[in-house]
């Protein structure tokens, strides 16, 4: 189509987890040089030169947050939203923001036999579950000091963590189900 890239807007990311070999070296097109950084935007997913992902979780969290709160403005318990439009907004609106990208940074939970701890990306649903507790507790209309667990029973949400590993799921079903 004819179409000119713009320049300005090139991003450079020198990916490496192997630090002794890590010399990032400027790249020069034209009058323009592209100065390595430690992470970019593509396609609104944060991607950083060591494949860690916590740039895209740290982004994801106060954007989840921001917009639980807004929800929580318009659903007073005495005027506003019903609990039940305030749940449908919160599926609608938040869950999409969080989980934008899942499926390239997020590592779905799983529990062994025999071992005690949960493997997978246990840290991330974690954070992510503070942002569906302020939007259970919104929500059901209980208490701070209330299980998280009842919460999102009273709520009618999924848990966080089974939440996030079906997102992952049908992520993955999906491109499974994509032509070759």
């Amino acid at each position: 189509h004819a179409c000119r890239f713009d320049i300005g807007k090139f991003q450079l990311v020198h990916h490496t987890r192997y630090e002794p070999r890590y010399n990032p070296l400027p790249l020069q097109i034209g009058t323009h040089t592209i100065v390595p950084r430690d992470s970019a935007l593509y396609l609104g997913i944060i991607v950083d030169r060591r494949f860690r992902w916590r740039e895209p979780v740290q982004a994801a969290v106060p954007k989840g947050t921001a917009a639980v709160l807004a929800i929580s403005r318009l659903s007073r318990p005495m005027f506003g939203l019903p609990h039940q439009y305030a749940r449908h907004l919160y599926k609608a609106v938040v869950c999409p923001k969080v989980e934008y990208g899942l499926a390239v940074w997020y590592t779905p939970v799983r529990r062994s036999e025999g071992c005690k701890r949960a493997q997978g990306s246990v840290g991330i649903a974690n954070r992510i579950s503070r942002i569906q507790r302020l939007a259970s507790l919104m929500i059901a209309g209980s208490f701070r000091s209330t299980s998280t667990v009842f919460l999102d029973y009273h709520a009618a949400l999924l848990p966080t963590e089974l939440r996030l590993n079906l997102a992952a799921h049908s992520a993955a079903a999906r491109l499974a189900s994509l032509p070759d």
